[in-house]
């Protein structure tokens, strides 16, 4: 009994220096790294949140002017690639004698010049104080800062229960070896949200880790004021990402279970209270509650360019439309979206290559695997943390069916990066560093490279699935427009062969650029792609409809160079390996299965997805293995690809 107290302190000791010592470096980092040289751009929808950060910071107001764009070229010479603008309304509120009472009347706003950011605010309101003060690496400080604070939270939950060595590494490997650090460098509300659901989380949950060990707790942790706390920083999370919303249902749920009826009520009326005010401030800002919603359009560089850019770059002529007003129900509950689509991403949400759960946070995956083992001893309050979690990738999966890993060049799936923390919750009490070895061991393997080099990777999303182990794992077809490579237009939905013409998706730098409708397979290499089989529009009387093809083979037509060559074709449902000797030519069938269906826009018919790839087992360079031609690409085979439709 007499070591407890000591104990203790060690615990809180080793808490103190380990957390300074992070908070120490990352700030360090944030204050002196070069930003706009590093980042070398915007990517995904960096643009809104840093103008808007810089605007309150610099202008306090929200509204986008001609002196937000001028600030931007100081930094970033391409401009605010990618913005979304939109115009705001006006609102007359009026009183009344019947119910309700209360008349509204939204109109257009009579001047049509004011133009807004069409963007959550709350990120870059918090951002501005140090946008104020340390200009664009301020957006840095608070990521350092967000960080420190997770991981100080991870630490003290893991110790409540467990030994201090053993929870600071699972706390360590947790945060640090899994791809959320690499949203430190991204001015964008990831690592804002991932604070603030493992804040909310940490500020339930310590109290009942301690639940019947020694101890006093501090006493702003005890009792309601600490679910209160939980469910305002979780109302703030549900602002800035609205399918965070079920994330307050564990701290609910729990508190019926326990009939604590009041207390539900109350912290569910707080957090209801947040939503409704953030929601409310949007309206007084904007005229309207949707901050993606109205008439909204995204802007890019080149013959469009931006709003006030030039005399005639207006918010009509140089946008393209991105009004987010309704959910699509007819996309989301069809046959094919809910059998094939949902079916298929359960796997690719797990072991995607781009963007799996136990590729890009395996530390979860031995929390969870930890949990289990014990799973008849764990707490209902662990149980509710569960249901949440997998509750939130379930509807993800439903709602965001083709684009659950977010658009934009993400870095494993950043939608779900904010829900990561919950995992944390159900690691039992650590008493060997055995697990958080495993962690931090297995997690390496595919994100040590990220980590380390965050803005590289950021820029160039698509690069580490080229290579290693992921190059073992399953593409996302469902996610064919939103993996990483679309960053690189030269690579996607490039015409093959065919009537009408298949499409082909080139993930990796095995196969180079096409030759008309022909492309060089890299030699020594396997390369992968997506087919996409189109819709062919036909005459049915007068009207015209489309009709979805499928594939039933796939005809390759292969040529090989002076060497002899051994090919493999493989697609899902066929597999066919071919000697070809110098110079000679075939084509071979090879079967495809039934393709996953395609429509993530209502208006567009379906398409088929296929993945396909080709190895080839020898190689040549033309530049020293044929006289005259001065080509060094190291090459294997000469492919078509011919679709044979049902």
């Amino acid at each position: 009994m007499t070591d407890a107290p000591q104990n203790g302190l060690n615990a809180r000791r080793l808490g103190v220096a380990s957390t300074a010592a992070v908070g120490l470096v990352l700030v360090a980092w944030a204050l002196t790294v070069d930003v706009p040289r590093s980042s070398r751009g915007f990517f995904s929808d960096a643009a809104t949140y840093y103008s808007l950060g810089h605007s309150l910071a610099k202008d306090l107001d929200f509204e986008y002017r001609r002196e937000d764009l001028v600030r931007v070229w100081h930094e970033f010479p391409s401009g605010p690639e990618g913005i979304f603008l939109k115009r705001g309304r006006t609102v007359d509120l009026g009183v009344q004698g019947a119910f309700p009472f209360v008349t509204w009347t939204s109109r257009d706003d009579p001047d049509g010049e004011r133009l807004y950011f069409g963007k959550s605010y709350i990120y870059p309101l918090v951002a501005a104080p140090f946008v104020a003060l340390f200009g664009t690496n301020g957006f840095m400080v608070l990521h350092a800062l967000l960080l420190t604070l997770v991981f100080a939270c991870a630490y003290a939950f893991l110790v409540a229960r467990g030994a201090p060595l053993p929870s600071l590494l699972f706390a360590f490997g947790f945060v640090f070896v899994s791809a959320a650090p690499v949203y430190i460098v991204w001015i964008m509300p990831e690592v804002f949200n991932l604070s603030l659901v493992m804040c909310a989380f940490f500020c339930w949950a310590y109290k009942e880790a301690r639940a019947g060990t020694p101890g006093e707790l501090p006493s702003w942790l005890t009792g309601w004021r600490s679910d209160v706390l939980a469910m305002v920083l979780l109302g703030v999370a549900t602002f800035s990402k609205p399918t965070h919303v079920l994330l307050a249902l564990p701290l609910l749920g729990v508190m019926a279970w326990r009939r604590q009826w009041r207390h539900a009520f109350v912290t569910g009326t707080v957090f209801s209270a947040v939503i409704i005010g953030l929601f409310a401030l949007n309206v007084a800002i904007t005229g309207e509650w949707n901050y993606q919603g109205g008439d909204r359009r995204t802007f890019y560089s080149g013959e469009r360019g931006f709003p006030f850019q030039y005399e005639g770059a207006s918010f009509d002529r140089t946008g393209m439309d991105r009004t987010t007003n309704r959910v699509p129900v007819e996309v989301l509950s069809s046959r094919d979206a809910v059998a094939s689509v949902f079916r298929s991403n359960l796997g690719y949400f797990l072991v995607g290559r781009h963007t799996g759960f136990a590729i890009y946070f395996f530390p979860a995956i031995v929390a969870l695997a930890l949990f289990l083992w014990g799973w008849r001893t764990r707490p209902v309050w662990q149980w509710a943390t569960l249901a949440a979690g997998v509750g939130s990738a379930l509807a993800l999966l439903l709602y965001m069916p083709y684009t659950y890993s977010g658009g934009g060049g993400p870095v494993g799936n950043r939608y779900f990066l904010a829900v990561y923390p919950l995992f944390l919750f159900l690691t039992p009490p650590l008493a060997s560093i055995a697990p958080a070895l495993t962690a931090i061991g297995v997690s390496a393997i595919f994100t040590a490279q990220l980590v380390l080099n965050p803005f590289y990777v950021s820029v160039n999303p698509d690069e580490h699935p080229k290579r290693g182990p992921y190059r073992m794992l399953p593409v996302e077809l469902s996610l064919a427009n939103d993996l990483p490579v679309n960053i690189r237009m030269n690579r996607v939905r490039r015409p093959l062969a065919g009537t009408p013409p298949i499409s082909g998706y080139f993930l990796d730098d095995n196969a180079y650029d096409l030759e008309g409708d022909r492309f060089w397979v890299r030699g020594e290499a396997r390369a992968d792609l997506i087919v996409r089989a189109p819709a062919q529009p036909e005459r049915q009387g007068e009207a015209e409809v489309w009709r979805s093809r499928r594939l039933r083979q796939l005809q390759v037509d292969l040529a090989a160079g002076p060497v002899a060559n051994t090919v493999t074709i493989r697609t899902g449902a066929g597999s066919e390996t071919v000697s070809l000797g110098p110079g000679e030519e075939r084509s071979v069938l090879v079967r495809m299965p039934a393709g996953l269906p395609y429509k993530p826009i209502p208006e567009n018919p379906t398409n088929y997805l296929y993945s396909v790839s080709i190895a080839s087992a020898s190689s040549f360079i033309p530049l020293f293995d044929q006289p005259g031609a001065g080509d060094p690409r190291v090459l294997g085979v000469f492919v078509r690809l011919v679709p044979i439709y049902e």
